[in-house]
């Protein structure tokens, strides 16, 4: 089997990497990133080192995009992992409005709502020869927001953290221990890569309070299935 993913960024594809090998088994060589790349020139529309929301929604309505993408597959067992934040979800060109953050009394319901909206716009714009090969990684708000239960109690859903990148950084900042482990001194930032091995070792714990991985990790997991038995 073989996996291609589509993430707005790096930090985005190390997490849903890491939850793919975890989910499916397959091996780290035929899990590719194609957006965004970190070996090809930046200024190559299709492929470059960069990404973002309007990237992901904009490639999925580019046949050419896709007739890349079928390319880089060699296995007639694959599906596609396609993420998106909801942090900008009421931007021109996302135009996903509902639901509403205010007055929300269960964040999962919320969660649950949001995500079938965004799900589907994405699927309205991808070709419809794709759509069975294809596990939706859309983040409440960030892709933070997977990792959070495994560094605060989380009592709801984490969908009920506006600012989840914030909250995490907070978290691991307080912490020199933390601090050693998961910050990347290079880059300045947090170190997905080792909060992605993390989160798919404790996956069951973060599932249980983040209904969008749960969503997401359900897709994986029967679309495997599917090609499994074909």
């Amino acid at each position: 089997m073989e996996v291609r993913i589509i993430a707005e960024g790096p930090a985005d594809k190390d997490v849903i990497k890491a939850l793919v090998r975890k989910l499916t088994g397959v091996e780290s060589e035929n899990i590719i990133t194609i957006l965004p790349s970190d070996t090809l020139d930046e200024t190559d529309r299709f492929s470059g080192n960069f990404s973002s929301w309007q990237l992901v929604l904009e490639n999925m309505a580019d046949n050419s995009f896709w007739e890349n993408a079928m390319a880089t597959i060699t296995e007639t067992d694959y599906f596609f992992a396609i993420h998106i934040d909801t942090a900008e979800r009421g931007e021109p060109g996302y135009d996903v409005n509902q639901p509403l953050r205010t007055g929300v009394a269960d964040w999962k319901q919320y969660a649950a709502e949001l995500r079938k909206e965004v799900a589907q716009k994405m699927k309205a714009l991808i070709p419809a020869q794709y759509h069975d090969h294809i596990a939706y990684a859309i983040a409440i708000e960030e892709t933070d927001a997977w990792i959070l239960p495994l560094f605060e109690n989380v009592k709801q859903d984490t969908a009920s953290h506006a600012q989840p990148k914030e909250r995490l950084r907070a978290l691991i900042g307080v912490d020199k221990k933390l601090q050693k482990q998961f910050v990347n001194t290079g880059k300045k930032d947090l170190d997905y890569a080792k909060l992605g091995k993390l989160v798919a070792h404790d996956l069951k714990i973060c599932r249980k309070k983040c209904y969008s991985l749960d969503a997401f990790c359900n897709e994986v997991e029967s679309v495997n299935l599917q090609l499994a038995s074909n």
